[in-house]
């Protein structure tokens, strides 16, 4: 029988917690059991934990002492906030670069793949999307074992070769393949670790750095679509792609240099069996707000995709067009901060869910009727900001509700959960909109991305009103 493990976790009005969360891991159906108490009353503790358990005070007490250290939250200082800035470029690479799906969609239709479907090509994006999200499952637990060094190591090597491998590719499956799968699993490592380490710095303000930290992936949203647009008109399409990964490899050098992690990774790899996925599962707040993401997310990357093709249609001039993902993503920096700063003072739900049925109601209201140059510039300024509230505050809503030195993998979970509704959204609304043609079609579409943000948005309220009542005074 193994020790039981002692970890300590900060309550959220002090520097340091006066409590002990011992968590017993058992092995086969045993149950885990939570045990709290005051820290000088370690026998209790250890009693509490009943006969079965073999364990000595003194290992008990070696390991309050090292978990304790590991969550103690220091909210500021030089280390964390050269982590923000670390973790900042690597969402410019990460998030940031699948922000550029319009942009690419479009481009592939008119050159490399114009023999293919808009669905068709758009499982590039959809693939990014997913690659990106399920790989936080994996990377999640070993972030929670090694830390984030060699995930960052890993993920620089991946995503700039992915990025290379791409500037050579002519045909719809390398294209896949490379930018796809392979920049997106480098990303996916980068992106992982950035948001766990953010974590580990802060508490009172965490919405707040990991609001700063996600502003990064609509810089770079903002960034690579103008690169590459004038690139691309310059010089060919392969010199375009080299230079994004130049630029990729500089900023996740700077990740590399300053990323750390305030927790004490386990030091050594815990195998990931279903049943240790399953037991998150049995908190009905992280179902709940699993399931409020995860409906979110069928409709979430269905403007950024298609938001370019749609502006055209209605005979926007191309080259503006291709700016709209740019205003779009400039919106976004405000609705990731902004929203992020007050979220730390009126709750983090509370503020997810305004953000993310907001996006479903400008989609419906604004983005149906958007015919003129005006509106559609509108609606991506008013969906960037409410979609960047949305996306920013996930970890932080997920962090909430999860002991730190799990976060990593609840972290990773919850974005697995969202790949899988995002895989199908993306590729559905390309099969409404067909050939691209017609009004109803893209109407169709858009319909289909508002309604499910703004039931989105209603379960999100649900998973808040579990947490704490329906109260509308109640912070959370």
């Amino acid at each position: 029988m193994t020790s039981p493990m002692i970890t300590m976790e900060i309550h959220p009005h002090t520097d340091v917690d006066p409590a002990i969360v011992a968590n017993v891991g058992m092995q086969g159906s045993d149950k885990k059991d939570y045990v709290v108490g005051p820290p000088d009353k370690l026998s209790e503790v250890k009693s509490s934990l009943g006969s079965s358990v073999e364990a000595s005070e003194e290992t008990l007490g070696m390991q309050v002492e090292a978990s304790a250290r590991a969550v103690t939250f220091p909210d500021g200082g030089r280390q964390a906030w050269l982590c923000v800035v670390g973790a900042f470029c690597s969402q410019f690479c990460s998030f940031g670069w699948l922000n550029t799906c319009g942009v690419f969609q479009e481009y592939y239709l008119q050159h490399q793949l114009n023999g293919y479907s808009a669905t068709t090509v758009s499982w590039i994006s959809s693939m990014q999307t997913l690659i990106l999200f399920t790989g936080c499952l994996i990377v999640g637990r070993l972030f929670d074992s090694y830390g984030p060094r060699y995930l960052l190591l890993a993920g620089t090597l991946l995503e700039v070769g992915g990025i290379m491998l791409t500037s050579i590719c002519k045909t719809y499956g390398p294209i896949l393949v490379c930018q796809g799968i392979v920049a997106s699993m480098g990303a996916a490592c980068v992106f992982n670790a950035s948001v766990g380490s953010v974590s580990s710095w802060f508490k009172k303000k965490r919405a707040r750095a990991l609001g700063i930290m996600s502003s990064g992936s609509s810089l770079g949203g903002i960034v690579f679509p103008i690169l590459i647009r004038r690139l691309t008109v310059q010089t060919t399409f392969g010199w375009t792609m080299r230079a994004c990964g130049f630029l990729v490899l500089g900023l996740l050098i700077i990740t590399n240099l300053t990323v750390t992690s305030n927790v004490t990774p386990r030091g050594k790899w815990i195998p990931l069996y279903p049943r240790d996925l399953w037991v998150h599962f049995k908190d009905t707040n992280y179902v709940l707000l699993a399931t409020a993401f995860a409906l979110g997310f069928v409709g979430f990357m269905l403007p950024f995709t298609y938001i370019v093709s749609n502006a055209i249609f209605h005979g926007m001039d191309e080259n503006l067009a291709n700016y709209l993902v740019s205003f779009l993503n400039a919106a976004s920096i405000f609705g990731r901060i902004i929203p992020g700063i007050m979220a730390d003072k009126v709750g983090q739900y509370n503020m997810n869910t305004v953000g993310i049925f907001l996006a479903g109601v400008v989609t419906l209201a604004l983005w149906i009727p958007a015919q003129d140059t005006g509106s559609q510039i509108a609606f991506a300024v008013l969906y960037g900001f409410f979609s960047g509230t949305f996306v920013a505050l996930i970890p932080a809503c997920t962090a909430q509700i999860s002991n730190i030195q799990d976060i990593g993998t609840r972290v990773g979970l919850m974005f697995f959960c969202l790949s899988l509704t995002s895989l199908a959204g993306v590729p559905i609304g390309g099969a409404i909109i067909g050939n691209a043609t017609s009004e109803k079609r893209w109407n169709g579409m858009m319909a289909f991305a508002g309604s499910f943000l703004m039931v989105g948005g209603i379960f999100h309220w649900v998973a808040r009103v579990k947490l704490v009542g329906p109260s509308l005074k109640a912070v959370c």
